[in-house]
């Protein structure tokens, strides 16, 4: 985005903002922003900010300390929360003020979302504690997908769990099967996955995001 008819500071100020959300996934705070740029008043910070948003280059939500957005968006998704590779985790929330720079716009397209992966059931998959999984939203799979599924009862979201899903007609079962040799995989019988357990979508990419040293 052309910056023309923004003062020095506030160019600086914006290109901090558009950096500090794709190195965190989230925005800056003023005080964050006012370090950065040597501003001891936050109500200096404010006024930049103030005519940032006047000038068409960000929107920003009151009362919320990292209430800054790009008008002009990174290629992202948003951060919904974490996913057990493992044991399942409590469901993640409905939603999240992060996001992940995915470099393309296409997943954002499809309504893709991320979540940071919790455990290392994935790992041979190259799927490791930390990293984070782009979702396609979706109620079905094939066999061999890796897959967020949900395990609900009496209605209530209970927990989800990431794994590659199968299932076994020979059986009467599916399995969620973990990529980690030291571990088992999760066996369900067909009923209870009917009655309990919905897909709430398909990993299509892995995002891993690496912190150089100081």
């Amino acid at each position: 985005m052309s910056l023309e008819q923004a003062s020095e500071i506030q160019r600086r100020m914006y290109q901090f903002i558009v950096g500090y959300i794709k190195r965190e996934g989230m925005p800056p705070t003023n005080r964050e922003i006012g370090r950065e740029m040597n501003i001891a008043s936050t109500g200096h910070v404010d006024y930049h900010l103030t005519m940032l948003e006047k000038k068409g280059y960000i929107v920003r939500t009151p009362k919320k300390s990292r209430g800054i957005k790009l008008t002009n968006p990174l290629n992202g998704v948003p951060v919904k929360g974490a996913i057990a590779a493992g044991r399942p985790l409590d469901i993640y929330p409905d939603s999240v003020d992060r996001c992940v720079d995915v470099g393309t716009e296409a997943f954002a397209r499809d309504n893709c979302y991320a979540l940071e992966v919790k455990g290392n059931s994935m790992i041979e998959d190259h799927i490791c504690d930390g990293d984070f999984v782009i979702i396609k939203p979706q109620s079905t799979c094939k066999n061999g997908d890796i897959v967020v599924a949900l395990h609900t009862q009496e209605g209530v979201q209970g927990s989800a769990t990431l794994k590659r899903f199968f299932q076994e007609k020979e059986n009467d079962r599916v399995r969620l099967q973990p990529a980690n040799s030291e571990l088992e995989p999760i066996f369900i019988p067909k009923s209870v996955w009917d009655r309990e357990w919905t897909i709430q979508g398909r990993v299509v990419a892995i995002i891993r995001q690496c912190n150089s040293a100081a």
